[in-house]
């Protein structure tokens, strides 16, 4: 898996944002991410990964961490960008548009008296 091209990593006021930008700024929020996550994640900006894959560089890079932490850690790490529609994955986009909704005038009339 990858991430998606239209997401970059900031840094705002001391932190570090994943900032998505086109049309993935209509259906993904920003992320604060700590800054473990962020060396994580330069890892994995420019090339495909594993969840394996990134348990090994964590597992390389940094001391004191237990191998199944790194996992869990990773795991829930990705999920969450799943669900933020961040990875190229295959997972299809929603739909982002207008909706428009057809009332009938007696329909419109009750909305309008509830508005006041």
């Amino acid at each position: 898996m990858k991430l998606k091209k239209d997401l970059v990593l900031r840094k705002i006021a001391g932190e570090n944002i994943v900032v998505p930008i086109g049309k993935l700024s209509q259906i993904s929020p920003m992320m604060q991410i700590t800054d473990s996550t962020a060396w994580l994640w330069e890892q994995m900006k420019d090339e495909d990964f594993t969840e394996d894959s990134l348990v090994q560089k964590v597992m390389q890079h940094f001391s004191g961490v237990t191998q199944e932490q790194a996992q869990k850690d990773i795991h829930d790490f990705l999920d969450l960008l799943d669900k933020n529609y961040m990875l190229e994955n295959g997972r299809p986009e929603p739909k982002v548009g207008v909706a428009k909704i057809k009332l009938t005038k007696e329909q419109a009339k009750m909305i309008e008296k509830g508005k006041k």
